[in-house]
């Protein structure tokens, strides 16, 4: 589902000096109105941008804060430096009825405004829009265990309301502070309450990547492990013709194959 348009600024505030320097982040607000906990997605959708001090890849840092849980775990966004989606990944684990804050901030390796006057001035703009998921999930089956199978979180869509903002602070050349601005964005359905509905398999809109990607930093390599033990002994069934099985692994690029052996 479309959220709002999003804005991240780190640039003087106008092209004639002297003026001070902008750095502007997107704020977003996500309450959980059901009463259990789920993993919402939330993208950030650009066009695709050549220019390595213009894409969000590498440029930007990620802050999810949840009241009363221990934010220890480092959030990154997903995706090549030319792609068109950047997925924010781990997904975000929000408590029945709890809220989360997502900040979304311009970072290094852009100069600070201020020092000794040697540094390039702050100049980093990028735009677009945010969309939030509710992505299906691998889930072992009590009557087979050991077998993982992708899930929809629920059967009914999920309440949630959401809030997005663009924040700014105005720096000075000396560093300083000198003012800052908190303005909210209009939602793209015009109403703060949303419900999200459930997502059925692993497939993404067109111009999505699969989330998370296979060489994610974000993926445990433990549970990729046991998910795809659980998905190989599914496909090694007698019913499943390996070959043609075979043949759609070839053409989808992944070099290995499966074959049956007496034990």
């Amino acid at each position: 589902m479309n959220i709002s348009h999003f804005e991240l600024v780190f640039k003087p505030q106008s092209p004639v000096p002297p003026s001070d320097t902008v750095l502007q982040g997107y704020f977003l607000k996500i309450s959980n109105l059901e009463d259990e906990a789920l993993h919402y997605r939330v993208s950030f959708v650009t066009s695709s941008v050549p220019d390595p001090n213009r894409t969000l890849a590498g440029n930007t840092v990620v802050f999810v804060d949840i009241a009363g849980t221990d934010n220890t775990e480092t959030f990154t966004l997903t995706g090549a430096p030319d792609a068109k989606s950047f997925h924010l990944c781990p997904d975000v684990h929000i408590p029945a009825h709890a809220t989360a804050l997502i900040a979304l901030l311009p970072a290094d390796p852009f100069p600070l405004p201020f020092g000794d006057g040697t540094a390039d001035p702050a100049d980093y703009e990028a735009r677009g829009y945010v969309t939030l998921g509710l992505p299906v999930k691998l889930k072992e089956s009590k009557s087979h265990p050991g077998y993982w199978f992708p899930e929809p979180q629920r059967k009914d869509p999920a309440r949630a309301m959401v809030t997005p903002q663009h924040r700014a602070i105005y720096l000075g050349d000396d560093g300083a502070a000198k003012g800052q601005t908190q303005s909210s964005l209009p939602l793209a359905d015009a109403g703060s309450e949303i419900a999200l509905e459930p997502e059925t398999d692993l497939k993404m809109k067109p111009d999505f990547e699969i989330h998370p990607p296979i060489d994610s930093p974000c993926v445990d390599p433990e549970t990729l492990a046991k998910d795809l033990a659980g998905l190989i002994a599914m496909v090694s069934g007698a019913g499943v013709d390996l070959t043609a099985f075979n043949k759609s692994l070839k053409k989808s690029g992944i070099a290995m194959a499966l074959e049956r052996r007496n034990p």
